[in-house]
């Protein structure tokens, strides 16, 4: 179930921020609006007993005539808008027009029920004046006067109202604009931590590609930059130990195919050996035991002896060598040499087989091809080329042989022969130890099934590209030397 986005607002530091702030301004609001109603206004309310009662202390300390104390009494009522009402047992002494005389109706008002030198306060309103709020000090001087002082609170309160209406109003406003910009600074501030959260949890998924790019040279800038570092270590820690764990799975693979490699080699050649092996010892055994009794038999059983030991001296040189290139036991002489000489000398050496054959020998160009290798190595290379062209060609074909240099910066060898070519799922597996594609053939012109297994190790250790391919009524074997 999705979370409320108010609720989940409310849940993170940006919505925690933003209520605390909002809180102390509401706080704040109600805090003056509360000292307008009840400090402020106590505190005029004060200042106007105090007004009264100075007043009064001024008048009892002034000089007694007429003159002087109506003087004393306007200037309370222009000075600080203290009204007052003076009267003796007998006669008005000082009056506001607006206020009634102690003697309505021809009848003496009554003098104040007080001691002389005493007053007391009330919240009394003049008689005939409008309502509102007032203050009185009703006294009885020293010398036996009547007065009675009046203070209007109807302003202070009015506008005490009126500062508190607008107080709520202004408060309200700022509420509302304080709330506003609280989320927005809120948000602003936790941004970074909404930043930094995102990327922890990146982090924890084992992912460390994200970086901290906040500015700023605070608590958060400093952990974001941390968090990058810790990111960027792991991130290299991790691509180290990818690295080491596809070499470690390589390894393995590699080392299990060797193993396979291996057991299939050893398999293969148990079996090529078991048979040249079984014809020498049946052979040998039938001289042993006189199964050749003419002199005639007798030699066809040494030759096929001495056939057989030939070619298992063949295979033996072969493994020998195929052995030492792919173990790096073979070290490699690498040096200039002309690769056109010396296919003309192999082609003057195999004539006889070529004439055999009833093939034409190859022709190739007199300029010299210089070419860098392993002169005796790449010549074995070419020699496996030449008698697997002779032993495949059909009779009357033809041998064709090209040097042809590249824009590589290499030249290419090829050998070319007419006669059925290879079936195309066959092509890939020709270099490997004792693959044969047709194993009767192989067998009958002495084939061991090893010859381009060494020219693979051979050129592999040059680090050079070699093929075979199928052409135009034939196959085509090549090799690539380096020039340069």
């Amino acid at each position: 179930m999705k979370e409320n986005p108010i609720a989940a607002f409310f849940r993170s530091i940006a919505g925690k921020v933003t209520a605390v702030l909002a809180l102390c301004i509401l706080l704040l609001v109600l805090v003056n609006w509360l000292l307008g109603s009840t400090i402020l206004l106590s505190r005029y309310e004060k200042e106007q007993r105090e007004l009264l009662i100075d007043s009064y202390m001024a008048f009892e300390a002034a000089p007694r005539s007429a003159r002087t104390l109506t003087t004393l009494l306007e200037g309370f009522e222009t000075e600080s808008g203290v009204m007052a009402l003076l009267w003796s047992d007998v006669q008005v002494l000082y009056n506001r027009k607006w206020i009634a005389t102690p003697f309505e109706g021809g009848a003496p008002r009554a003098p104040l029920q007080l001691r002389n030198g005493t007053y007391s306060l009330s919240d009394r309103t003049p008689p005939n004046a409008a309502d509102g709020d007032w203050m009185m000090l009703s006294a009885r001087t020293h010398d036996g006067l009547n007065l009675m002082l009046w203070v209007s609170l109807a302003d202070v309160h009015a506008g005490m109202r009126a500062s508190n209406s607008v107080l709520l109003w202004t408060g309200g406003i700022t509420l509302l604009l304080g709330t506003a910009l609280a989320v927005w600074l809120a948000r602003s501030m936790t941004k970074p931590v909404r930043r930094l959260s995102a990327m922890a949890k990146r982090m924890a998924n084992m992912d460390f590609s994200d970086r901290y790019e906040g500015e700023g040279q605070d608590e958060l800038a400093e952990l974001g930059q941390s968090l990058n570092t810790v990111s960027s270590t792991m991130e290299d820690s991790l691509s180290k130990l990818k690295t080491a764990n596809l070499r470690l799975q390589s390894d393995v693979e590699a080392q299990a195919k060797q193993n396979e490699a291996h057991t299939r080699f050893i398999r293969n050649v148990s079996h090529e050996l078991k048979t040249p092996l079984a014809l020498i010892q049946s052979y040998a055994e039938g001289l042993s035991e006189n199964a050749a009794d003419d002199a005639e038999s007798r030699a066809y059983y040494c030759e096929v002896i001495e056939d057989e030991a030939a070619k298992l001296t063949q295979m033996l040189s072969k493994l020998t060598m195929l052995m030492q290139l792919e173990s790096g036991g073979e070290e490699l002489l690498i040096d200039r040499f002309d690769i056109t000489e010396l296919l003309k000398r192999l082609l003057t050496r195999y004539a006889p087989l070529f004439e055999e054959k009833g093939v034409a020998i190859p022709t190739l160009p007199e300029d010299a091809c210089s070419a860098w290798g392993d002169a005796v190595l790449i010549e074995n290379v070419a020699i496996n080329y030449l008698t697997n062209a002779l032993n495949h060609v059909a009779e009357n074909g033809e041998i064709r042989l090209s040097v042809k240099p590249t824009k590589n910066g290499t030249v290419r060898v090829e050998v070319f022969n007419t006669g059925t070519p290879i079936p195309e799922e066959d092509l890939p597996h020709v270099w490997e130890s004792f693959y044969k594609v047709d194993k009767a053939r192989t067998r009958a012109y002495g084939g061991t099934g090893i010859g381009l297994s060494v020219v693979a190790a051979i050129m592999n250790a040059h680090a050079m590209p070699f093929g075979a391919e199928n052409a135009e009524g034939g196959v085509t074997f090549w090799f690539e030397l380096a020039t340069r």
